[in-house]
């Protein structure tokens, strides 16, 4: 039988707002494995008097011996979509439904942008949005069914709460109430936190079966009204089943901060997060696009440009680019005068993003373009991200590199492989400034030397910054692996000195005021900040930015002083430099795990390296002898850089100096005063 052809959409207005107008699927009645026909409407979604559902599912690899009929005419479409489909079908009735395999031409390159481009829209205004999670099988079934008993139970604890407790009590603080009795009484009936985890086995593989690494799944699921799963004939709530992701977190303990499982806990928990309309937060956004990259590096896309064009509709930028830029701006400074004109901004953003000032669509690197390269549309993004306001090269922390780089070759080295799995964590963002002053200085932000009246850079594949050397790299220890088995600690120390790390040395770390040790300990956990993962309950409010830093500092000193002396029998006393002086500090839990995940959080695919200054970092897998650590303007974090001709370098990537001057951005501070002489160089990245 011949394949249907699709009717074109009505075209894109010259002049004016085109409407968003798409397909709709008439599906029509049948049973059994009847063969699957349907018809098409267009309509405009935004306006459209009739009622759909939407399909949210993972299309797979294996197609259906039999294609959907459309008129008479086939539509090829995947086993997956089929099971969906004859589960969805009614007995007698037609079902409008938005399936994006078959309400989209998926042969027409300009339609499938033109669609995916308001994709958020198509899902917004379903009645409801169906998760198909597959076929039932043991695993679906044993999931769900576990997932409906701890919400029954959830919602007993809540009854009673409500009538013995405060009923005035915001919602989500009695949701967390009964999260919490819940989680006692699985470690009570099991007797660990482990043994919790494991009752709870049928549901964790549930929750990392496919569906919750697909990149598409966020944005239907975020924009949908209602939301339902479903496996063969059993439904069930979407929201509730995610709110169990967060008990299996806690579960679970200190682990990877961007695993697909905390990501989705952090979707329901900005689902039920009340709105405040003055807040300096994008409504219905799940982060900043940066932030959702982190979250959903490891997540899979058939399209490797749907992993950019997926979060258009989910992040702070897309939804509401002048309101995203100004909470960058003014997160960064916390001074009473911009606290105190927070509404104004707020408001004053959302009217500009109302009118559509900055609509996605006016700018390419945030339009969905299937004709460009991978490359291409990866680079355009980054290009995008350092050139907004507030101009930072946060972006340049996503460059991970497993192979050394090659000059020459078709990807630039500062363009970030978004496409490829995360190998190492991720330095949190904006806690360190060693390229931003603290009063943030105009001229110390990134410049791209882009020549942007032409309407495009000159040299689109080359990047200019500039910035300034802070020392060369001497020596690199070998690579790290840590598979939950001991801290290579002491054969890194021996890799980096001559002499042994017990017993302990008197040497001081440059600058003379640390032990050698000491810097050695904290430049594992990149000065502390590792312990944000391990110990998030802990640590609590962190204040402000430079007194965050220093209360990691002296928490990882006390942990670490509690990890020597559980692993190597050390008194308290020989460390006595180690020993916390804030209360706060002292009367945080003592946890070997803490500094041990800590470490190996930032660790892991990482390598420990000497300057030939002897400063102590954290840096790229792929770095080595010879490399250069600079510091370069609009930079939250210091960058191993190489340089490969006279003119030319290739971005290793970002790290860590144990160099407080550096990392607090007290030293740019000084530079743009003139009190510290350091030449600023432009370096041409390739």
């Amino acid at each position: 039988m011949a394949t249907y052809h699709y009717e074109p959409l009505p075209p894109v207005a010259e002049v004016g707002k085109t409407p968003s107008f798409t397909r709709l699927m008439h599906l029509s009645p049948g049973t059994g494995t009847n063969t699957l026909e349907c018809t098409l409407s267009i309509i405009d979604v935004a306006n459209s008097p009739l009622q759909y559902e939407a399909l949210s599912y993972v299309w797979g690899t294996e197609k259906a011996q039999k294609p959907i009929k459309c008129y008479g005419y086939d539509i090829p479409i995947t086993l997956n979509l089929q099971h969906a489909l004859l589960a969805l079908r009614h007995p007698t009735l037609v079902r409008p439904l938005w399936v994006d395999a078959i309400c989209i031409n998926q042969q027409d390159i300009d339609e499938r942008a033109r669609q995916v481009a308001y994709m958020r829209l198509v899902y917004q205004h379903a009645s409801r949005v169906v998760v198909w999670l597959g076929p039932e099988s043991p695993v679906t079934r044993e999931g769900l069914a576990r997932a409906r008993e701890l919400c029954e139970y959830r919602a007993v604890l809540l009854a009673s709460s409500h009538e013995s407790g405060n009923p005035a009590a915001p919602p989500a603080h009695r949701n967390t109430q009964a999260d919490r009795m819940i989680l006692e009484s699985l470690i009570a009936e099991t007797g660990s936190a482990e043994a919790g985890a494991r009752s709870l086995h049928g549901l964790i593989q549930l929750l990392e079966t496919t569906y919750f690494e697909r990149v598409w799944c966020i944005q239907e699921v975020v924009a949908s009204k209602d939301c339902v799963c479903k496996s063969g004939d059993v439904e069930f709530s979407f929201y509730d089943l995610l709110s169990l992701a967060g008990l299996i977190v806690e579960l679970r303990g200190p682990q990877k901060p961007y695993s697909s499982l905390r990501f989705w806990s952090q979707v329901y928990q900005q689902r039920n997060r009340q709105w405040n309309p003055h807040a300096l937060r994008v409504e219905a956004s799940v982060g900043s696009m940066l932030q959702v990259l982190m979250n959903m590096r490891n997540f899979q896309a058939t399209d490797p440009r749907d992993r950019l064009f997926a979060i258009f509709g989910i992040s702070d930028e897309g939804l509401q680019p002048i309101l995203a830029n100004m909470d960058a701006i003014v997160s960064g400074h916390n001074t009473r005068v911009l606290s105190t004109m927070q509404k104004a901004f707020v408001w004053l953003g959302r009217q500009a993003d109302s009118l559509g000032l900055q609509r996605t669509e006016r700018n390419p690197a945030m339009t969905p373009n299937y004709t460009k390269s991978v490359m291409e549309v990866y680079r355009d993004f980054t290009r995008f991200m350092i050139r907004k306001s507030p101009r930072v090269l946060d972006v340049l922390s996503h460059v991970q590199h497993t192979v050394d780089p090659s000059p020459g070759t078709r990807w630039p080295s500062w363009v970030p492989q978004f496409n490829e799995p995360q190998s190492c964590s991720f330095f949190p963002h904006r806690l360190f400034l060693p390229g931003v002053p603290l009063n943030g200085h105009h001229p110390y932000f990134a410049r791209l030397y882009d020549f942007p009246l032409r309407g495009y850079p000159a040299e689109p594949n080359v990047l200019q910054l500039d910035g300034f050397r802070v020392d060369d790299v001497a020596f690199v220890c070998g690579p790290v692996q840590i598979d939950g088995g001991t801290l290579p600690v002491e054969r890194l120390w021996n890799e980096l000195f001559a002499f042994p790390l017990f017993p302990r040395t008197t040497l001081k770390y440059i600058g003379g005021v640390e032990q050698l040790d000491t810097a050695f300990l904290l430049t594992l956990c990149a000065g502390g900040v590792g312990l944000i993962v391990s110990m998030p309950d802990q640590l609590g409010e962190l204040g402000d930015r430079l007194q965050g830093l220093q209360t990691l500092a002296e928490h990882a000193r006390n942990q670490a002083r509690h990890w020597l002396a559980s692993l190597y029998g050390f008194p308290g006393s020989a460390y006595p430099d180690l020993m916390p002086r804030s209360k706060s500090v002292r009367d945080a839990n003592l946890n070997v795990a803490f500094y041990h995940v800590g470490v190996w959080n930032y660790l892991h695919h990482r390598r420990v390296f000497r300057t030939r200054q002897g400063y102590l970092g954290l840096g790229p897998d792929t770095m080595r002898p010879g490399d250069r650590v600079v510091a370069l303007y609009g930079g939250h974090m210091a960058f191993v850089l190489r340089q490969i001709s006279l003119t030319d370098w290739v971005l290793i990537g970002d790290c860590y100096l144990h160099h407080w001057d550096l990392m607090s951005g007290h030293l740019v501070e000084l530079i743009q005063r003139g009190r510290v002489n350091l030449p600023v160089e432009t370096f041409r990245l390739i």
